[in-house]
């Protein structure tokens, strides 16, 4: 087995020192790009980091590399976003959510110009036989989604680059905020890059204190660390009023972040594969939602969660598991966590909060079971049998 997969799709990537004209930016130095097809216009996504390529049976397995047209995508999306360094005149090194070529490999790559585009190409030895393969879009129609192989012709073996840049009029990344409360929008939000907001109006939090009755938000003031789970306040629910600029170097790592952060959330997976996503436990995370306009943290929130089916290769069951969705945090927790929590930013949390008020009573009332499922709205535990639960966050047992 070889890391062909993951070889291949970086070297599609490097842009040499020419301008591509109307193709794109191509490479203009360190930094951050896009890549397409020239013939489909579809764009690559890193959506894993598992690859498979078997030279004694020329098997390929490229479903860690995704294809898609949608420019509303990627517009939000980390996994599109590649960061280019040229080594020498000769090799680069090229970095993706989490992982890049060199530290996957151990190999520089290099590249093939042509016309202004670049044919992707790598070798293998097969039965003492050199063997080339040429990376393309393999689907010739015209839908939003291709596949990554190496049988593709002409223009689908072409690859354009384009240089990510906050004032660009597409092509920059903005935040797509998916939750509401009490007015403001909020994307829980983990990327490999760092940056910092555009907007002076956005806000990037993380979860700094976890109490029975209340957790807080501290705010992280300018650059954020590359790898650090964060809550973004927004100021729409438009990606292009929430743009961030990402930042070519790193400060220092936030101290006290309780969050955690998932990369990928691939379901098109092998069974074994399970670094391509983070199956929820209700007993170990809680994740953000809202209840009547107030922010939580909570362990019953499926809305919150992306399902995915998996199929376990040695059985060839079909399983479907609730998972971190991609690129977004969590709070991890224990068994004292409470199953749901109000959030505030810290040093805004309301004066008697130990009495929440009427509304936000049901936060955390009720009985649950250790996975997280409410058994009852009200605290009542009259005919419940004998074992362990979880009574306005705390753990209780019935004997």
């Amino acid at each position: 087995m070889k890391r062909l997969c993951l070889f291949l799709f970086f070297i599609l990537m490097l842009g040499i020192d020419k301008t591509w004209g109307q193709y794109g930016t191509g490479f203009t130095g360190n930094g951050y790009y896009r890549v397409r097809n020239l013939a489909t216009n579809r764009y690559i996504y890193v959506t894993d980091n598992k690859d498979y390529y078997d030279m004694t049976r020329d098997i390929e397995d490229f479903q860690a590399i995704q294809l898609w047209k949608d420019a509303n995508r990627y517009i939000s999306d980390p996994g599109s976003v590649i960061y280019i360094e040229k080594k020498n005149s000769e090799n680069f090194d090229l970095q993706a959510q989490g992982t890049g070529v060199h530290s996957l490999t151990g190999y520089y790559v290099g590249v093939t110009e042509s016309a202004g585009t670049y044919t992707v190409s790598a070798s293998v030895t097969k039965a003492g036989i050199q063997v080339t393969k040429y990376l393309s879009d393999t689907e010739q129609s015209s839908s939003d989604q291709g596949t990554i192989g190496t049988s593709g012709k002409l223009n689908y073996r072409k690859w354009i680059v384009d240089k990510i840049e906050t004032n660009h009029a597409t092509n920059y990344f903005g935040i797509r905020p998916t939750i509401e409360a009490d007015g403001k929008f909020y994307q829980p939000f983990y990327a490999a890059f760092p940056f910092k907001v555009s907007n002076p109006n956005m806000h990037v939090y993380y979860i700094n204190i976890v109490e029975d009755k209340y957790a807080t938000m501290k705010e992280i003031k300018g650059e954020v660390p590359a790898g650090t789970p964060v809550i973004i306040e927004c100021v729409s629910t438009n990606p292009a009023e929430n743009r961030i600029e990402l930042l070519n170097s790193s400060p220092a790592e936030v101290k006290g972040n309780l969050l955690g952060g998932v990369y990928f959330c691939n379901g098109n997976r092998p069974a074994a594969s399970v670094d391509a996503y983070t199956a929820f436990d209700a007993d170990k995370m809680r994740v953000l939602s809202v209840v009547d306009g107030q922010l939580i943290i909570t362990n019953n929130a499926d809305d919150r969660l992306s399902e995915i089916k998996v199929v376990d290769y040695s059985t060839y069951e079909i399983k479907k598991i609730k998972c971190i969705p991609a690129n977004t945090c969590y709070l991890k927790s224990d068994f004292d966590t409470p199953a749901e929590i109000p959030v505030f930013v810290d040093g805004q949390v309301p004066d008697g909060i130990s009495n929440i008020s009427a509304e936000h009573k049901s936060i955390s009332e009720g009985v649950y079971s250790l996975c997280g499922t409410r058994l009852r709205t009200a605290n009542d535990l009259q005919d419940l049998p004998a074992g362990l639960y979880i009574v306005n966050g705390k753990k209780v047992m019935l004997p």
